[in-house]
């Protein structure tokens, strides 16, 4: 992806939002966002640009308040460490190893983002799949970043990288 074309994707997802200067600049700085947006590019998938603005459009959407409980994590998100990335998950051909690669460190970042929130999350009575000992953060960050190394590549490094998805900051 060119950063024109990160541009024009940013620029159409902020102006459908009605997004302000600093929430269109916040966007366009976004890691994740990127990631999310690069990844179909990156795999060289058919129809990058229209995957990349439905999946960006997604997240977005998932963040905003009025559409938050929508995509809250449910009891049910539990058995399976990729239910929550599954709007995010869907690309028409594209390189396999690619498109696990970079879902993989979605799914790191959104794991240490549960980790990292964990105390807060307690404090508040927001449930946490790691405060109830669904989820084991050391065993699968260890599990993904084992499935994540040899498959990075400069491509992907140059996007987002395991220790960016360690912070565990999904909006930034």
């Amino acid at each position: 992806m060119t950063e024109e074309q990160w541009s024009k994707l940013t620029g159409r997802a902020g102006a459908v939002l009605n997004y302000g200067v600093e929430e269109k600049e916040w966007l366009k700085g976004s890691r994740m966002a990127r990631l999310i947006g690069e990844t179909p590019y990156l795999a060289g998938c058919r129809k990058a640009e229209e995957t990349a603005f439905t999946h960006l459009m997604v997240y977005l959407i998932a963040m905003h308040e009025s559409a938050r409980d929508v995509y809250l994590h449910k009891l049910e998100d539990d058995r399976d460490l990729y239910s929550r990335l599954a709007p995010l998950s869907n690309f028409v051909g594209g390189d396999a190893s690619t498109l696990e690669c970079c879902i993989d460190l979605m799914c790191l970042c959104m794991l240490s983002n549960y980790h990292k929130d964990s105390e807060e999350d307690r404090t508040l009575g927001k449930y946490n799949p790691i405060n109830e000992a669904n989820w084991d953060y050391q065993v699968e960050s260890e599990r993904l970043i084992k499935k994540i190394k040899p498959a990075m590549t400069p491509e992907i490094a140059s996007v987002y990288t395991v220790e960016e998805a360690l912070r565990g900051f999904w909006a930034d």
